[in-house]
């Protein structure tokens, strides 16, 4: 069960994080300190294609398959988007935080398409993750995402990643 009913806007400003966001230095230390994994597809190419398909059930459902729509609601470019959905680019964690806020997904399938993603969210250590939880438990939209990101002082160089539309 995935409870993160906690991670509010008032837990994000008071807790103290390890770092702002994943980073492969974390990797082992991620890893081990989290026993409830699931099961993952065996190869990071599976993890990959199988990301692609629900990207492109969740573009099929939400969006009604309309670009224009992901561009406005998630700032992710048309053309990203189909290279995202036809496999030429790869989905950065960046698009998958991006495209949930957007998508406005439950916390259930946020999950899902971070563990995809080869990410399993943290929000009592990274501050992106709260900030992403936060955003997906308030159904907040993009715009909202970003200013909670700023207000919280993420690093620029994040910021820019995340802001950039792809």
């Amino acid at each position: 069960m995935l409870d993160y009913d906690y991670v509010t806007k008032e837990f994000i400003q008071t807790h103290e994080f390890i770092a702002d966001e994943f980073t492969p230095e974390h990797q082992t230390q991620s890893f081990m300190l989290r026993p409830n994994i699931d099961k993952l597809p065996p190869t990071y190419g599976d993890l990959k294609i199988e990301l692609r398909k629900k990207f492109s059930y969740i573009f099929g459902t939400r969006f009604k398959n309309s670009y224009a729509s992901v561009e406005v609601r998630c700032q992710i470019k048309s053309d990203t988007m189909r290279s995202y959905l036809n496999g030429r680019r790869d989905i950065t964690f960046y698009a998958v935080a991006k495209f949930c806020v957007g998508a406005g997904l439950s916390i259930r399938d946020t999950y899902e398409l971070f563990k995809l993603c080869g990410h399993i969210l943290a929000p009592n250590d990274y501050l992106l993750d709260a900030i992403i939880i936060d955003a997906i438990n308030c159904h907040d939209d993009i715009e909202n995402f970003y200013e909670t990101c700023r207000s919280c002082k993420l690093d620029k160089k994040i910021l820019d990643k995340l802001s950039y539309i792809c």
